[in-house]
């Protein structure tokens, strides 16, 4: 070994913890060692789970993250939910404007009530004046592009 070249030991360096101020003595290369947690504070050993440590904000932004992702997945759900509302107006599907008017004219304002007529029947849908086996055709698409479940035709 060359000479001149390992550090000092010093075999009673005073180790202190920042949190708890509890003090122990260990060899180290340096006489004075601060530690910011211990084993006698630090939650995994004292069974204190409930306190988290939290070094530099890690863990509000953790939270903040957490919270990001809670408030994009409910917004997703609400506008899911949305879009395939009972309440909405069945002039968002968009159908020509004979097909509209027919509609309109029977009392059928919205999506919710055009799905009760359907349940009923095919026949009862195209039993609208002015509402022909097109119309229907082209109502059934644009409900299943938007995402609504329609009943099978018996």
């Amino acid at each position: 070994m060359k000479p001149d070249i390992h550090p000092t030991y010093h075999s009673e360096s005073t180790v202190t913890c920042a949190a708890c101020g509890n003090t122990w003595k260990t060899g180290s290369t340096q006489p004075e060692i601060k530690t910011e947690i211990c084993s006698n504070c630090h939650p995994f050993y004292t069974g204190d789970l409930a306190r988290i440590v939290d070094t530099e904000g890690q863990v509000d932004r953790f939270y903040k993250r957490l919270q990001a992702r809670e408030d994009y997945v409910k917004e997703k759900t609400t506008k899911e939910q949305a879009r395939v509302s009972p309440t909405r107006s069945i002039d968002e599907l968009e159908l020509p404007k004979r097909s509209n008017d027919a509609l309109l004219k029977a009392g059928i304002t919205n999506v919710g009530e055009f799905m009760k007529k359907y349940e009923e029947g095919e026949k009862a849908v195209l039993a609208i004046s002015g509402f022909g086996q097109k119309s229907l055709i082209d109502a059934k698409k644009a409900l299943r592009t938007m995402g609504y479940d329609l009943p099978e035709a018996e």
